[in-house]
């Protein structure tokens, strides 16, 4: 089954993401602006940052959207398995491998756990990641 929100419909453009450590810490920023772009491409556009960590999203604003096979141009979806907006890899990654625990040592020399790079670092896989669109705080 799938879901859609029309392009047209700018309530909900409110984007919260809601990170959680395995020491049952966590974290919450939020995006007053948020859209992708049509087809082919699927192009971020986040602003209006407001967080309890770092913005760690924003390095990858106005990337389009890659994945295994239809790929960036480092190669980033593939080496870290996972779709994503990269922009020379990326410093946030909700859609990564899910390690349980916390730290990990990376499989391939790529850290592709689910990271906040600057709340906890690349080694270190966040037990869940939440996300999704609003019409308020």
């Amino acid at each position: 089954m799938e879901y859609q929100i029309s392009r047209s419909d700018s309530r909900y453009n409110i984007f919260p993401v809601y990170l959680f450590d395995w020491y049952a810490v966590s974290k919450v920023v939020r995006y007053f602006h948020f859209n992708v772009s049509s087809s082919p491409n699927f192009q971020l556009s986040i602003r209006d940052y407001l967080g309890q960590v770092p913005d760690d999203l924003l390095y990858n604003n106005g990337m389009n959207f890659a994945t295994y096979d239809k790929n960036d141009y480092n190669d980033c979806a593939k080496k870290l398995r996972a779709g994503w907006w990269y922009n020379d890899c990326t410093y946030a990654l909700p859609t990564g491998v899910y390690y349980p625990g916390g730290d990990y040592s990376p499989k391939g020399g790529f850290h592709g756990g689910m990271f906040w790079k600057d709340w906890r670092g690349y080694g270190y896989s966040l037990k869940a990641i939440s996300m999704f669109l609003s019409t308020s705080v």
